[in-house]
């Protein structure tokens, strides 16, 4: 039985292991505001790509935080308002051939902007 259980609990660790192992973390640089809004500054989100799909992580609930991604000539290749009650997690698929992106968040607590790239 603790055998069952080892293997178990090694499949699982595996498999968020794997998860986090095959995407890249896009490194956000900007702005986020520390002051005290409504008593609680929600975290910034982060973000990842594994191909084409990005991934946008929420530590705290957030509204109205607008990501968009442009490709190098400033064409929008994706752009949406993302409100969250609680901490999650948002995946999209992008529709954008291979090349070099800009990701940016804008919020009223702050302006955060990555790059990454797309093989």
């Amino acid at each position: 039985m603790k055998h069952l259980i080892s293997t178990l609990v090694l499949i699982v660790c595996g498999i968020f292991y794997t998860q986090m192992a095959f995407c890249d973390s896009i490194p956000i640089k900007g702005k986020w505001s520390e002051q005290d809004f409504r008593s609680v500054v929600p975290a910034p989100p982060t973000a990842s790509i594994e191909g084409k799909v990005l991934t946008i992580n929420f530590v705290n609930p957030l509204a109205d935080l607008i990501v968009k991604v442009t490709d190098k000539t400033g064409k929008v290749v994706y752009e949406e308002c993302i409100s969250v009650s609680a901490p999650q997690s948002k995946s999209v698929i992008l529709n954008a051939d291979n090349g070099d992106y800009t990701l940016s968040f804008t919020h009223e607590l702050g302006y955060l902007t990555g790059e990454f790239a797309i093989k």
